[in-house]
């Protein structure tokens, strides 16, 4: 006992390069070995899930990339899982943004990578009608008439040309619009796809704003949230998939869980340290 009481004395002396090293292991390697942790999914999540799982054949899912590499992290792996779950489906959506320009571009980043597997086609299967700001009333307006708000997708392609667009006229061609963001961007579609459009929304937020959501959920103008990386690892756990959030939790918590042991170590060695006898160790 002498001996572990001697080193929790000296623990306080360590070099701190050597806790920043067992950090970034602890974040590392259950990434690269791609280990899981079983997840339970929340009712926020599952109803999401189940959102998604029931969208008709004969529209499309609005993807509102709202989000930039600030809140990729958390942001990134939820619409990930929700864009597979869509290509499981075999649905069909589009891509905007009406915040964040690298939004779109991060988006239809993930939508090439995942369609490769299953075969999706830009233009067929999916569109990418790019960024334009302007809050309510261009969502108001796009409600109304998607070709008028967007006379060209991010390519500058007439949306006469992409034949998925020739079925997509207005908000009555929306069955869902999912929001991906680390902001306060969710009034504006429910002042308009809900209010305006009654079109469902679910949303996929960072863990910070995650309380402000509730409220909207409670009075019935949100369906669904992936609350934060644990969302999209919940989401990952309904679609039996090891993707990036449930590595990502499985990291962050071997690394809370690395921070808490060296928290009480120190303090444990601290008290040690104090102690009258510490002079005998």
């Amino acid at each position: 006992m002498d001996d572990f009481a001697r080193w929790l004395v000296r623990f306080q002396d360590i070099d701190r390069r050597y806790i920043y090293l067992a950090v970034a292991a602890a974040l590392t390697l259950p990434i690269v070995l791609q280990l899981r942790m079983p997840q339970i999914p929340t009712p926020p999540t599952q109803a999401a899930f189940k959102a998604v799982e029931n969208v008709p054949d004969e529209k499309v899912v609005l993807i509102a990339a709202d989000f930039d590499t600030g809140t990729v992290g958390e942001n990134g792996p939820q619409l990930r899982a929700v864009l597979e779950h869509l290509m499981r489906r075999k649905k069909k959506f589009v891509i905007l943004s009406l915040i964040a320009p690298q939004g779109v571009t991060i988006a239809e980043l993930y939508a090439r990578t995942i369609g490769e597997k299953y075969g999706y086609k830009y233009g067929r299967d999916y569109v990418n009608l790019g960024y334009l700001p302007g809050g309510a009333p261009t969502l108001e307006r796009m409600g109304r008439s998607v070709w008028e708000t967007f006379p060209t997708d991010t390519k500058r392609i007439p949306l006469s040309e992409l034949p998925m667009m020739r079925q997509v006229r207005s908000a009555q061609d929306v069955s869902l619009v999912a929001i991906f963001t680390g902001s306060g961007v969710l009034p504006y579609y429910v002042q308009t796809f809900w209010a305006q459009f009654k079109v469902p929304l679910i949303e996929g937020c960072t863990g910070i704003i995650v309380p402000e959501l509730f409220p909207y959920m409670e009075a019935k103008q949100l369906v669904g949230i992936l609350p934060g990386l644990k969302g999209a690892a919940e989401y990952e756990a309904l679609l039996q998939q090891n993707g990036l959030g449930m590595r990502g939790m499985v990291a962050q918590s071997v690394a809370h869980a690395l921070v808490i042991i060296l928290i009480l170590l120190g303090n444990l060695g601290m008290w040690l340290s104090r102690r009258p006898s510490a002079q005998r160790l």
